[in-house]
């Protein structure tokens, strides 16, 4: 069994989700404009409303769950879905006691699976602010193909980044 799981947002996660945002703020802020130090409960408790009610529709929000404590590990989804041309978007964050654990790579390779056999899609893009190293890491460790540098790709608060493009593509189709 593998250590960390995948599962979708339940709306009893608000004070564990709280909770795993608060303590990473240091670490994700620079490169994911919704973590600032003014994160409340409300915004955890609006998020995974969101998250349970759009599953399917918008996204698929996903926690990442350690299954030797059932703590949350951090979070994954694939959300910008295009449906006519079967693409989305393919994005995490791991909380600050979880780094270098392996919870990334895990969640990720389990979304790209639930990607391709449940969510229906052929492409699933990792677009990476070029100076986020980890998250690139996490990208070329679970094996995503870099298909090049897009200029001023992310804005991340008032700052626009270039960033990296990392896709999976779903083979046999």
């Amino acid at each position: 069994m593998s250590r960390f799981s995948i599962r979708p947002y339940r709306h009893e996660d608000v004070d564990a989700v709280y909770e795993a945002a608060s303590e990473s703020i240091g670490h994700i802020s620079p490169w994911m404009g919704w973590l600032t130090p003014a994160y409340t409960r409300a915004d955890a408790e609006f998020w995974v409303n969101k998250a349970v009610t759009e599953w399917g529709i918008h996204s698929y929000e996903h926690l990442i769950i350690d299954e030797t404590t059932g703590t949350i590990a951090g979070a994954c989804g694939l959300n910008h879905l295009d449906r006519v041309n079967r693409f989305c978007n393919l994005g995490y964050w791991v909380r600050a006691s979880y780094l270098r654990q392996g919870a990334a790579r895990a969640g990720t390779l389990l979304l790209r699976d639930f990607g391709f056999s449940l969510a229906g899609m052929n492409r699933l893009e990792i677009v990476v602010a070029a100076g986020n190293a980890p998250s690139r890491k996490v990208a070329e460790s679970a094996e995503a193909i870099h298909e090049g540098i897009l200029r001023k790709r992310l804005c991340v608060g008032e700052i626009s980044h270039d960033s990296h493009m990392f896709a999976f593509i779903r083979e046999g189709i």
